[in-house]
């Protein structure tokens, strides 16, 4: 078992060589003849060295052992300190004792017998006080740690409530929507809502990013989308007014992609918006062909005025809209290989028939199945509609 070790802080050689001669035979001696030599030293070690004998008279000056208590205890994680002194005024070593000294043991003009036995018993209580010390701080950390833990699984509670607790199911329109952060809280949204005159609408967005900022601008869109689509929920209005929130919540580097989809049953028409985000997909059921809903804008958060102008289309009954972000076409498997748009294009394909809670399941399975049990890196949502 390796003995302990500790730092000797001494600026006459022949007390050095005396002292480390008198304690080696319990401690491992590392010698310092200046404060900054034993600074260094003790940053070197990284925390290993649990206690420090130091001269009070260093650098022959009254207080520049006290220099060296302050300088040594201002550091990471310090070794407790001993003052070792042949002098002992009596100020000088309180002042020692307020800056953090463990204790003082006065020294001959060698190292004697009993001043011997004094200073090894000095630090074998320090040592005793440094471990109890790093306990306290090991089950500070850890409890902090879990109260850290805490607050993220409430702060995933509560997004995973922000989103649809079931599928939508409106004049014939049925919609199904899944979301797993990869993170305990994620930067991706969805939503869809039927609105009073019967539309229904659909979002989905993904802010760079995940943890606490991206989370923040999740709760301020879906907060933001409430309020506008009660105030004017066409396209281009619930586009800008999210584009505003997203630019001054959060950090400057932090923005966010965005598609909106207003669906008209009666009509059998739609117009949407989309920036920046992932181009959504457009199954037609007559024939068998799913197109992509391009982007309409850049990335909602870069400028506060920018337009985002609504496209319309028409749809007929049968047919798919599968919006989804990122963490599904570039998700990797062990080869590092992606997923791709061109593999969930095939599975809208060839699974167009399913009911929209089964194509999402299949969709997902496809997924997991390809990675080959890596472990996803960004979040991944899906919305499946069945028109």
């Amino acid at each position: 078992m390796p003995k302990p070790l500790i730092l000797l802080l001494d600026d006459d050689p022949a007390m050095l060589d005396a002292v480390s001669l008198d304690l080696n035979l319990a401690f491992d001696v590392i010698c310092a003849s200046t404060i900054q030599d034993g600074v260094d030293k003790i940053n070197v070690a990284r925390g290993a060295i649990e206690v420090a004998v130091i001269d009070m008279w260093i650098g022959a000056d009254q207080e520049g052992g006290l220099q060296a208590i302050n300088q040594i205890r201002a550091l990471d994680a310090p070794p407790e300190c001993i003052v070792l002194t042949a002098h002992g005024t009596q100020t000088n070593i309180i002042k020692c004792m307020e800056s953090g000294a463990y204790s003082y043991v006065e020294k001959s003009g060698r190292m004697a017998d009993d001043s011997t036995g004094l200073l090894i018993t000095a630090i074998k209580r320090a040592m005793e006080t440094h471990h109890l010390k790093q306990l306290e701080a090991a089950q500070e950390q850890i409890k902090a740690e879990e109260r850290i833990k805490q607050d993220m699984e409430r702060a995933y509670e509560i997004q995973m409530s922000m989103l649809p607790q079931q599928d939508l199911k409106h004049e014939g329109i049925h919609l199904s929507g899944y979301c797993q952060p990869a993170d305990n809280v994620g930067g991706d949204y969805y939503d869809y809502f039927v609105l009073p005159d019967g539309r229904i609408g659909v979002l989905i967005g993904d802010v760079t990013g995940h943890g606490f900022y991206a989370g923040l601008v999740v709760a301020m869109a879906r907060s933001c989308r409430t309020t506008q689509t009660n105030i004017n929920p066409e396209v281009e209005p619930v586009m800008s007014a999210i584009n505003q929130i997203v630019q001054i919540t959060g950090p400057d580097w932090l923005f966010m992609t965005v598609c909106y989809v207003l669906i008209d049953p009666i009509n059998h028409t739609y117009s949407y918006a989309n920036g920046g985000h992932h181009f959504p997909f457009h199954y037609h059921a007559a024939s068998k062909e799913a197109h992509p809903l391009e982007s309409t804008g850049t990335l909602l958060g870069i400028l506060p005025d920018m337009a985002y102008p609504a496209v319309e289309r028409t749809w007929a009954s049968g047919d798919l809209l599968v919006l989804y972000s990122d963490g599904i076409t570039e998700a990797e498997n062990a080869q590092g290989e992606l997923f791709g748009e061109a593999k969930l294009q095939q599975l809208i394909h060839a699974h167009a028939h399913l009911s929209p809670p089964d194509l999402k399941h299949t969709i997902i399975q496809a997924v997991e199945a390809f990675c080959q049990g890596v472990p996803q890196r960004d979040d991944v949502t899906l919305v499946v509609g069945k028109l």
